[in-house]
């Protein structure tokens, strides 16, 4: 609380003397697992830091129609501050993933650079002016882009259940009338995907570097050749696109009573996230629909590098177009 009182005494500070900052006065917050400079970037932009949230998936998805005694504790702390409205924003690692559930299947909308830097917030236009604020590079251009689509992911036993794959169809139909073109890139990705061998595809590079101090020195060579071999099909799985449309997850999620509560079963992420754990690639993911009860149906989509702008503006089409978010 300490240090949140000082960066609202900094913005007070800058507003009476004139001194602007694109966050001025806006309530952030960082995720635990990032570092101190995080906060100095957006105090130099003149937000108030309130605290750190916990990236951690232990929380219920705020957005969801179950009921209070529903058992889903695959939502992180990150995605639940910002859904409920305790801050605007808050810069996170992974940010798509947003736990377990993807960030538009908890109602926000979570987007991650080229470099891994992250932002949580409620809206497409709330992350930009975030990004734009803390200096980040995602200006779009104006080039003509090709859009992928694929509902089978790296796994060739991905089995995409109908409501989900509908939504993406949607978002492809509608992203047909606003960009250069939209293509099927499922056969692209399946006929790379049996190729790929490591079990460790839902990982990202900091898991990864820590899992080389406790593999033994010996095969230590043998599991960097097969990172680097995975990273140089995945990044092949993108060609001939600039941006990739996925569903969020395989589906809906699915509830089994149980004494004293609900089980939640959400759908599997890993089809898709190696997309853009993997290879390091800029990624988005929001809401781009509803089921039937009302819960956020989400889309990731993934990049090429440098492509922040532009998936940026794929992003907001589909949210202003769909209609996806709605505020309380």
């Amino acid at each position: 609380m300490a240090a949140a009182r000082r960066s609202a005494e900094e913005a007070d500070r800058r507003l009476a003397a004139g001194v602007g900052g694109g966050l001025l006065g806006l309530p952030v917050a960082v995720e635990d697992s990032l570092p101190r400079s995080a906060f100095d970037a957006l105090v130099a932009a003149g937000a108030v830091v309130i605290g750190r949230t916990s990236g951690a998936e232990v929380h219920r998805n705020p957005t969801t129609g179950l009921p209070a005694t529903a058992l889903d504790p695959k939502v992180s702390g990150t995605a639940v501050a910002v859904a409920t409205g305790v801050v605007s924003a808050v810069l996170a690692r992974r940010a798509p993933g947003a736990g377990d559930v993807p960030a538009g299947g908890a109602g926000v909308v979570g987007f991650e650079t080229s470099g891994g830097r992250g932002v949580v917030a409620r809206t497409v236009a709330d992350v930009a002016h975030v990004v734009r604020a803390i200096g980040w590079a995602a200006e779009p251009s104006n080039r003509p882009l090709r859009i992928g689509v694929s509902v089978r992911g790296v796994a060739m036993t991905t089995r995409t259940r109908p409501l989900m794959r509908r939504v993406v169809e949607d978002v492809a139909a509608l992203l047909s009338l606003h960009v250069n073109e939209v293509v099927d890139h499922d056969p692209h990705l399946a006929s790379e995907s049996r190729l790929l061998l490591a079990p460790h595809l839902a990982a990202g590079p900091r898991e990864l570097d820590l899992l080389d101090r406790f593999v033994p020195w010996p095969l230590r060579g043998i599991c960097r050749s097969m990172r680097a071999a995975e990273r140089v099909m995945l990044n092949h799985m993108f060609t001939g696109v600039d941006v990739l449309v996925t569903p969020g997850h395989t589906g809906p999620a699915e509830t089994m009573s149980l004494p004293g509560g609900v089980l939640v079963r959400n759908g599997a992420t890993s089809p898709f996230s190696p997309l853009w754990r993997v290879s390091g690639y800029p990624a988005v993911s929001v809401r781009a629909g509803s089921d039937a009860d009302g819960n956020p149906l989400p889309v990731t989509l993934i990049a090429v590098p440098k492509a922040e702008g532009e998936l940026l503006r794929v992003a907001e089409i589909i949210e202003e177009e769909r209609g996806a978010h709605r505020r309380p």
